[in-house]
């Protein structure tokens, strides 16, 4: 027999679910500087990189490398992202940021905060800031 789930959680997870597509569905800000928000998290991992490999890439998303192969064409055709050869295997590329896509992703990530601060202003500051404890306790599953 399945455990029972405490009502609390599911309306929480529900919750969760639901704050989550109404900021992700908002963030079509991204759309007004020429990005979905797929690529706006691709470029986001090029950059922490620095350098990545397709595959690295299509690991770190969670998707096929395909996928990721046809976001980056589109990027490329943008100028944000660049391949260039492997230091180490001539045969694998490297992508890269261009300074373009550097400052793209510059004004999305600038964007995404302000549309996070207008969203978590609801909250009076020792709110925010009891709330930012639990969801880093949450997110690194330790007290």
């Amino acid at each position: 027999m399945p455990q029972q789930i405490d009502p609390l959680v599911e309306a929480l997870g529900l919750s969760m679910w639901r704050v989550q597509r109404k900021i992700t569905s908002q963030m079509s800000l991204h759309k007004e500087i020429g990005l979905t928000v797929p690529q706006f998290h691709l470029l986001h991992i090029i950059a922490q990189e620095k350098k990545a490999r397709v595959i690295q890439l299509a690991d770190k998303l969670e998707v096929k490398s395909s996928a990721v192969t046809v976001m980056l064409d589109r990027l490329e055709l943008l100028g944000l992202t660049a391949r260039v050869p492997d230091e180490n295997d001539r045969r694998a590329v490297s992508v890269t940021l261009t300074v373009k896509g550097q400052e793209l992703l510059k004004e999305a990530q600038y964007r995404s905060l302000l549309l996070l601060t207008e969203y978590l202003a609801i909250l009076e500051p020792e709110e925010l800031q009891r709330f930012a404890e639990f969801y880093t306790m949450l997110e690194k599953q330790e007290r």
